[in-house]
């Protein structure tokens, strides 16, 4: 699980998260555009699923929180003691936005020592890294574990309301599936030697940008596409028949990770959605280098481009 860790040091949540990055040729060109601290992408309201657990929704919360609620914080064999009465399951975010809170309040039922006092559950809290702030500044706010998880939540619903990026998204999906991440080209991981997964394509990100620029273009939604690179890292620029650009890096968007400890690579159940977005600034300001904290897509430069 080190893709975006090592090369993007992403939120260093409790199921480590992220995507990668690479040792492709690149420049470091001028920042294209500024943007005042105060434009940030605000989400309109996500879809969020029903999980009810003891009264409370936890589909407000990312899945591996309401696994580590249900399974592990408070299970139900442990909520359904004979001894607690009256009780409540509280679960909310953290004033940073970067961890999910939980506790239960209960009353301890008569004939038990203490009967009738109120007792509180342990807390527990599942999260990220409370440094947030001092890695991100002011976009910290595109960083945090419930922003990633609503932004997710937000591009999976326009994947089924918007047909062109309902196209892209399959797309996206299937490459990533036909590509895995050459992490013996990747100077950046220390771990484990990584097994290769025989019969795909192995690739930094330089070969994810190639592979995009050559069949991107195929598609119905799409007019150009460009190749952009930056310090150590490339991704594309989509420009559709519509008339508008999707910002786009499949290296980062990519589900797949790998277990330092045993080099095996494996792919999880969702992407890191903010990597494919019509949002320039969002994109510009979401992923962070490994090891300089720089906001690599916002230092890259047009390399080449393809048109229909």
């Amino acid at each position: 699980m080190m893709k975006l860790f090592l090369c993007a040091i992403s939120i260093l949540m409790i199921l480590l998260c992220g995507s990668g990055c690479s040792t492709a040729p690149g420049a470091t060109g001028n920042i294209a555009r500024k943007y005042p601290a105060e434009t940030f992408f605000i989400l309109p309201n996500p879809v969020f699923p029903e999980v009810m657990y003891y009264g409370v929704n936890l589909g407000y919360f990312p899945q591996k929180a309401r696994d580590w609620i249900i399974n592990e914080a408070f299970p139900k064999a442990e909520m359904e003691q004979p001894f607690m009465v009256n009780l409540e399951l509280k679960v909310w975010w953290a004033k940073d936005n970067n961890a999910v809170l939980a506790e239960v309040t209960y009353t301890i039922a008569k004939g038990y020592v203490g009967a009738g006092k109120l007792t509180t559950g342990s807390q527990g809290s599942y999260g990220g890294d409370s440094q947030i702030i001092n890695h991100y500044g002011k976009y910290a706010y595109y960083h945090t574990l419930r922003y990633k998880y609503e932004y997710s939540l937000y591009s999976q619903k326009l994947s089924e309301t918007d047909p062109a990026f309902a196209e892209i998204i399959v797309f996206a999906k299937q490459l990533c599936s036909e590509i895995e991440y050459d992490w013996g080209n990747f100077p950046a991981y220390k771990g484990a030697p990584a097994i290769p997964t025989p019969d795909l394509k192995h690739y930094v990100c330089d070969g994810y940008a190639e592979e995009v620029m050559q069949n991107a273009i195929k598609l119905s939604s799409v007019q150009a596409v460009q190749k952009w690179t930056g310090p150590n890292h490339a991704w594309n620029v989509l420009k559709l028949t519509d008339g508008r650009t999707l910002f786009f890096d499949l290296t980062w968007f990519d589900n797949e990770y790998i277990n330092s400890e045993t080099g095996e690579i494996y792919q999880t159940d969702d992407y890191n959605w903010e990597n494919i977005t019509f949002n320039e600034h969002l994109f510009r300001f979401s992923g962070v280098s490994y090891g300089t904290l720089q906001f690599t897509h916002n230092l890259g430069t047009l390399d080449s481009e393809i048109r229909k």
